[in-house]
């Protein structure tokens, strides 16, 4: 189920996805950028790196979309709330909302970010 997480004006998404093409994986960062449908739609996938550990050592952490619900839309793909979902995969959707919420204040052009304390067993 796709769901709403946080709306924003188009050009802070904008700068949140510049933020995420500056530190993608391939440049040392955490991030993966895919397009959507159409040239603003982005799947940003967050990945996982234990420590100084080689880059082979990555893992998927979570995915979220800008502007595939509408333009300025953060959004998020979680299970139905009535549905028992396992207690790792609701601690990763809260790791991808903490690093939406880091995003949305520190990820400006030249920000250097840790996410090294995300809340995720």
């Amino acid at each position: 189920m796709h769901t709403i997480y946080k709306a924003l004006p188009p050009e802070e998404i904008e700068r949140i996805i510049g933020y995420c093409k500056d530190h993608t994986v391939q440049k040392g960062g955490l991030f993966e950028i895919y397009p959507g449908e159409n040239e603003s739609e982005k799947m940003v996938v967050v990945n996982s790196r234990p420590g100084s550990e080689p880059l082979e050592k990555f893992c998927p952490l979570g995915t979220f979309y800008c502007n595939y619900l509408g333009p300025g839309i953060i959004s998020l793909e979680e299970d139905d709330p009535n549905h028992d979902s396992m207690p790792s995969a609701q601690l990763h959707i809260q790791a991808i909302k903490q690093t939406i919420d880091i995003l949305i204040e520190k990820g400006y052009p030249g920000a250097k970010i840790c996410f090294k304390n995300l809340q995720i067993k």
